[in-house]
């Protein structure tokens, strides 16, 4: 420790820088968050972010804040107070602590959704000490430190759910019971900082303690009494921010180190000190805003000036948002975050920037801006200096991204402060054309501007250059034609008016043909003495709009069209190809055309920067996601650095980047599955959809009114959501991945009940689709009368009743059988008595006759006297009978009848 001490002394007097970072964002209530006033950040175990505030707590996905806050009116537990001071992620658990300012201790289980609320009780004396909490620190052992604003601080067990007090009267050496914040040594030991009592370093075993507080006579006392925060760096350092500026402990001495200069920019209230992964230490205090020390160069480079660089407030996002900074957190993506008092959360990406741009910010600096909006011409010179031309500003001239000049009308001899075109010769020299102010020189020995004149009048319209460095001449197209300057003498030696005066670029192939590109005139090619040899216009060329000219190491010629990007195979051949947006370009209007070392062909237009891969036949275009100046690019503004840099000029600032870095390739995130959102088909529409949080699930049942639904996913990583696209599928209800534009959500209506499989799939953009793809399975119960057993029963019932149906069926073709047989058998009996009753008509009919003629007779004979009386009644009995069959044969034949 006093090694380190003695460096850090070794190292003053400090070395202050301003820094200024062109990656930084703004966050707050217009994007959603529940209040600006941010006390205290943390992140949680699944990569979510936490943002504490005095008006809720927030959450954030990467996309989206979800606010948190006390509810009264519902039974569901939620924060038992809006007021917070601090919150902190659990080392051990998936639980985040929030400290309220009066409302007491709140735990929230971000894996089950559930909130626990410690709250002060009268009649438990284990219960927390008070519901003011001020910070919540982790313990040595996986437990947790309570500090409170005015009863000392707690030892809290998870495990027994127990507060243990340290206060005054527990510990009546203790400086004060109002603390700020303790920091656990994890050897016995504890540091306190009070809220107006200075510092104490408190024994756990024999709870024996010591306090320091400020001496206005020892400029080796604590700085204030006030001790706002206490950190731990990771080489053993105790660092104590107060109300007055930064100490570094020192526990062989027991005294401090002041950290300050002349000008008081660490003698403000330090509400938090944290060491990021540059072992780097970030300072958050009032009015100042942010300031880094780096402590590898104070620990291993004693002899050097240590450096101490400040971010401070700015109208532009190049500066934080707000003076006063209250806590700051580097995420595990290593990305910063700062939360402000009053202006939101201010993001700062670790990841670089694939495009970046020198801007206007409307400020006089001297840093990496510009002093005018519109970047037009532009050049690197030998020295890699760039030099810009403005539409207004004249020109502004950068070393190592800072602008280290400016020349206009009032301090050099250009002939007008809008640029347009500019070059740096094979020689060194510099050459400006400006919008009707003629052509100006610049010469590096001398550093010495000098105006060229072109003809009779001295305020040409310059709008490009070529230079033939085979003749020694400089090209000049203008709007009043072509002119040729000698390079040596600088005089103009020939001026070219041809069809169309109106020359905005010019290019000498590798055949010694002039290729000239018009406006309004279409593009000419010619011969060295400018004899035409062909032109392609509108007739059977896309446009008649030429920006710009380009040969590439193929020999290829490219043309910057209005409509389209034209390619020539070779200078000699009229056939060309055409790409346009059918071909994937974004925007058909190219205006400036660029190769880089793969052989790639770049080009800027209206809406972007365009990659064709000329390998794949492939376009990859970039936009104002990929930090690109909103709208259109300069016409022809093109530069090239040694270091690979290329540089494109638009109305929104200087573009540049490195093409490798731009398409090197980079692995894509796993996209997150945050939730399910839910919309209520019978519900008003003024009412809310409802909200399933997935926190990591695999899988989710819904009920079959669920089955229209929205699938909300992101990347956690902030710095990629506008790098990152997705792909879906639906396996179970389309087979077929769908790309997505823009979007980070999905949406499902009516889906039947069933099971489904959703999978999501990321790549960076113009990049190949990842092999991780993340899942949810999701099953959508049927309703109750779609349930199996409810199938079931219409199976059997369907059976009984098919049974019914067949038993009555057979019933029916039993009796029908029956029937008919018994028809049969009734016809055939029928058939039998008929036969039956014929034979016996007959044999009636051949009775009765006989039987008629025999009772004649007998009659007479019965009459006569002559009989006795014996033979009288036999004669009697034979008639009789003889009567009787033929009355007997009278009904049959009646019977017979009917």
């Amino acid at each position: 420790m006093k090694r380190i001490i003695l460096s850090v002394l070794f190292c003053l007097p400090w070395l202050f820088v301003a820094q200024a970072y062109d990656n930084m964002k703004r966050l707050g209530i217009r994007e959603g968050l529940s209040s600006n006033y941010v006390v205290s950040i943390a992140q949680d175990k699944r990569g979510f972010l936490w943002f504490a505030t005095e008006e809720g707590l927030n959450t954030f996905d990467g996309v989206q804040f979800r606010p948190y806050y006390k509810e009264e009116s519902t039974e569901k537990q939620t924060i038992t107070g809006n007021e917070l001071n601090h919150i902190l992620d659990d080392p051990v658990d998936s639980i985040l602590w929030i400290a309220t300012q009066r409302a007491g201790l709140n735990a929230y289980n971000y894996n089950t959704n559930e909130f626990t609320t410690y709250q002060h009780d009268h009649n438990r004396p284990q219960s927390i000490i008070t519901d003011d909490i001020t910070r919540i620190v982790p313990a040595s052992d996986g437990n947790l430190w309570i500090c409170t604003y005015w009863k000392g601080f707690d030892y809290f067990n998870k495990q027994t759910n127990e507060f243990i007090h340290y206060n005054k009267e527990t510990v009546p050496e203790l400086g004060s019971d109002h603390i700020w914040c303790v920091m656990d040594n994890a050897d016995g030991t504890l540091y306190v900082g009070h809220i107006y009592d200075g510092f104490s370093i408190l024994s756990t075993k024999n709870k024996t303690c010591k306090n320091f507080k400020h001496d206005p006579q020892d400029v080796n006392s604590l700085p204030d009494n006030e001790v706002l925060c206490i950190y731990k760096d990771n080489i053993g350092n105790i660092w104590l921010g107060t109300g007055k500026g930064v100490a570094l402990f020192n526990p062989e001495t027991e005294s401090f180190i002041r950290f300050n200069d002349s000008k008081g920019n660490l003698s403000h209230r330090i509400y938090d000190i944290r060491q990021l992964n540059d072992n780097k230490l970030w300072i958050s205090m009032e009015f100042e805003g942010i300031a880094i020390l780096d402590l590898s160069r104070h620990l291993y480079m004693p002899t050097q000036r240590a450096q101490l660089s400040f971010i401070k407030s700015e109208d532009d996002k190049q500066g934080l948002s707000n003076t006063t900074m209250r806590c700051v957190l580097q995420d595990s993506f290593g990305n910063i975050w700062m939360g402000s008092y009053g202006r939101g959360v201010q993001f700062l990406s670790h990841e670089p920037m694939l495009f970046n741009t020198y801007k206007y910010t409307g400020q006089p600096s001297t840093d990496g801006r510009l002093n005018c909006k519109i970047a037009l011409g532009v050049c690197v010179d030998h020295k890699g200096k760039l030099w810009v031309g403005t539409d207004g500003g004249g020109i502004n001239v950068f070393e190592d991204d800072k602008r280290v000049a400016v020349y206009n009308t009032s301090n050099s001899s250009i002939g007008s402060n809008t640029v347009q075109a500019a070059i740096c010769d094979s020689q060194g020299g510099l050459w400006f054309g400006s919008f009707f102010g003629g052509l100006t020189y610049y010469d590096p020995q001398t550093s010495k501007f000098r105006s060229i004149k072109l003809g009779e009048d001295r305020h040409d319209d310059v709008r490009s250059f070529f230079e033939d460095k085979t003749a020694g001449e400089m090209w000049i197209c203008t709007s009043q034609g072509i002119y040729r300057v000698d390079m040596n003498t600088k005089k103009c030696i020939a001026h070219h008016e041809l069809e169309n005066n109106l020359a905005r670029c010019l290019l000498k192939d590798s055949k010694g043909q002039i290729w000239i590109g018009f406006f309004g005139g279409g593009l000419g090619v010619y011969d060295a003495n400018l004899n035409r040899i062909r032109l392609f216009n509108v007739g059977g060329f896309p446009s008649n709009t030429i920006n710009s000219l380009y040969e590439d190491s193929q020999h290829r010629l490219w043309v910057a069209t209005a409509e389209g990007l034209v390619c020539f195979p070779s200078p000699t051949d009229t056939n060309y190809k055409l790409y346009r947006r059918e071909n994937g370009l974004t925007n058909s209007h190219i205006q400036a055309i660029a190769e880089d070392k793969a052989g790639n062909i770049w080009v800027s237009t209206n809406k972007g920067i365009s990659c064709l891969d000329i390998s794949k036949e492939v376009f990859y275009n970039y936009g104002y996601r990929d930090n690109l100046p909103v709208g259109s690019f300069s016409r022809g503004s093109i530069a090239y650095g040694e270091d690979g840099r290329f540089y494109f000029g638009s109305i929104d600032g200087l573009c540049y980047f490195h093409p490798e870095h731009v398409l090197q390739k980079r692995k894509a995130p796993l996209a997150f599955i945050t939730g399910i959102e839910i919309a209520d088909p019978m519900s008003k529409p003024i009412s809310k959809p409802t909200i399933i949080e997935l926190n990591n699930k695999e899988s989710i049942q819904l009920e079959y009114t669920q089955n229209s639904f929205s699938i909300h996913f992101n990347v956690l990583n902030y710095a990629l959501v506008n790098q990152v696209e997705y792909a879906y599928m639906l396996k179970g209800f389309e087979n077929e991945w769908y790309p997505l534009s823009a979007s980070n959500s999905v949406t499902f209506r009516n889906l039947p009940p069933g099971n489904y499989q959703f999978l999501i799939n990321t790549r960076m953009h113009n990049q190949e689709w990842s092999d991780d793809v993340q899942s949810l399975h999701i099953r959508i119960a049927p309703p109750l009368w779609l349930t199996w057993w409810a199938k079931t029963c219409y199976v059997l019932g369907a059976l009984l009743f098919l049974s019914a149906i067949f038993y009555i069926y057979k019933k029916r073709l039993d009796a029908e059988s029956l029937y008919k047989l018994e028809k049969q058998s009734h016809e055939q009996e029928q058939d039998l008595n008929n036969e039956r009753l014929r034979f016996y008509t007959n044999i009636t009919h051949e009775l009765r006759t006989p039987l008629t003629l025999i009772l004649g007779p007998l009659e007479d004979i019965q009459k006569s006297d002559s009989l006795s009386t014996k033979d009288a009644q036999k004669i009697s009995v034979i008639h009789q009978s003889a009567l009787r069959l033929l009355n007997l044969i009278n009904q049959i034949l009646e019977f017979r009848k009917t």
